[in-house]
């Protein structure tokens, strides 16, 4: 999906540049055919792949249990010179598996956007990253092999529910009770990231830049906003690009 994603804005990007420097030359149908069928093959291959796509989205959060558990391992096993990189690697790995759980209700396809179900769900996350969190602080509190022990359990459990499809009993209520849940801030900072990538557009066009050199540096912005607010994942929010697409 990342490899169809790329090559999608990359075609994107291809004709925006080539429209804008070649506009007053005729004849016009010749960019407009090419856009068609550039189109059309992107479509046909988003459908060939959405098939092996969909299971691999649905089962990320297994995954990144999965990646969680090997950082917490490999923490444990680590040198005392190494042990600072590892436990930094294991901090990496949460944050990922945090944005896993939160976004599983999504993924799942068994819950429907307007479904009472959807927001017991949200809670029931929130808790489960408060209760990962807290696992999390142990490490600068107590011997390291019991918390990263601990982290790697609740791991195993998250993934063992989820491939059960209980996503709103990812970990047991007991170990849930009187935390309170985290927020699901992803819109609120895919907000922000819109507005700035925006302003960043408005910005470039009052410095009466090239075309050429307009582009390039918005894109730069764009990405550097998106990996800012989204670290190794900014990828998956390439499709915010949509919105800043010139019009017909």
């Amino acid at each position: 999906m990342l490899a169809a994603s790329m090559l999608a804005y990359g075609v994107v990007a291809y004709f925006v540049i080539v429209l804008v420097f070649y506009r007053d030359q005729d004849p016009h149908w010749r960019w407009l055919v090419a856009w068609a069928i550039s189109v059309a093959l992107l479509m046909k291959l988003c459908v060939k792949t959405r098939g092996a796509s969909v299971p691999f989205v649905r089962n990320q959060l297994t995954l990144e249990c999965k990646a969680t558990i090997r950082a917490c391992a490999e923490a444990y096993g680590a040198s005392h010179a190494r042990r600072v990189e590892k436990l930094f690697a294991v901090g990496v790995a949460l944050r990922r598996l945090e944005g896993a759980v939160m976004r599983a209700h999504r993924r799942s396809g068994a819950v429907a956007f307007l479904s009472p179900r959807r927001q017991e769900v949200k809670v029931h996350a929130g808790q489960v990253v408060a209760k990962l969190r807290e696992a999390e602080a142990a490490l600068d509190h107590s011997p390291h092999a019991e918390a990263l022990s601990e982290i790697a359990g609740l791991a195993a459990t998250i993934a063992e529910q989820h491939v059960d499809g209980h996503i709103g009993a990812l970990l047991p209520k007991p170990l849930l009770e009187g935390k309170k849940p985290v927020r699901d801030r992803e819109v609120l900072r895919v907000a922000i990231a819109v507005v700035l990538i925006a302003g960043g557009f408005v910005g470039l066009a009052f410095l009466g830049l090239p075309d050429m050199a307009t582009v390039a540096a918005g894109t730069a912005w764009a990405v550097l906003i998106l990996m800012a607010f989204f670290g190794s994942n900014w990828a998956r929010y390439l499709p915010v690009f949509e919105l800043f697409k010139p019009g017909p």
